[in-house]
């Protein structure tokens, strides 16, 4: 299962289907921890998407073969499509794949394309997590699983076929201004009440720092 490949895939979708200007390089795209010892590296690949908004991709090697992706979709631009996190992690033999959807918009209509992948992708399995404040706000064709790597293909085919779905529910729908502020009200929760990378943004970049970086790479809003 090649992290590298499937995040170039997903970039590779959208600078298809959308005019798309990569970020520039900062002090956000490649950064470590702790400093000295280097245990855990990252690296953050950033993109504006004309008729969307932002998405963002970021890498973290860490001890023991520990490889994560997490990848962000932030419709800033008023689209009525939720906000999308994915999160992909192999530990050893093992694979966790999340597909979240958060669906911040006024009218929160039903969206087709997501629950057809969502019943193509159900059979494999749940994945048991802990309750946290996020989980019950999730939409219910999200896709939470976890697997061994023998099954890495279909994991792979799930977050591609989830992201070419997303693709067609954003081309799909309209851009409405009153969209954003759920966006705006989610992310502030997010920030403050904690998300799933806040632990480890925190001991990279301090609490301020975390917020500045969760602000600026992950949940941007338009400026």
């Amino acid at each position: 299962m090649d992290i590298d490949k499937i995040r170039a895939e997903v970039a590779e979708k959208f600078v298809n289907e959308f005019t798309c200007e990569k970020i520039k390089e900062d002090e956000y795209s490649s950064f470590s921890y702790p400093k000295l010892i280097k245990m855990m590296k990252f690296d953050t690949i950033r993109h504006k998407v004309e008729g969307f908004g932002h998405i963002m991709s970021m890498r973290t090697k860490g001890p023991f073969g520990m490889r994560l992706l997490t990848m962000s979709f932030m419709p800033y631009e008023g689209g009525n499509v939720p906000y999308l996190l994915i999160d992909m992690m192999t530990v050893g033999k093992k694979i966790t794949v999340f597909v979240e959807y958060y669906d911040c918009t006024e009218e929160k209509a039903p969206k087709d394309e997501l629950l057809r992948i969502k019943e193509r992708y159900d059979h494999l399995t749940e994945y048991d997590e802990k309750p946290k404040w996020y989980v019950p706000m999730r939409t219910p064709y999200s896709l939470i699983k976890c697997g061994v790597k023998e099954e890495g293909k279909s994991f792979c085919d799930m977050i591609c076929d989830s992201v070419d779905a997303y693709i067609k529910e954003i081309k799909a729908s309209g851009l409405s201004d009153t969209n954003i502020p759920g966006l705006s009200a989610f992310r502030d929760r997010m920030i403050n009440e904690g998300n799933p990378s806040s632990s480890i943004l925190e001991k990279v970049f301090g609490k301020e720092g975390a917020e500045k970086f969760f602000k600026e790479c992950v949940m941007p809003l338009k400026k």
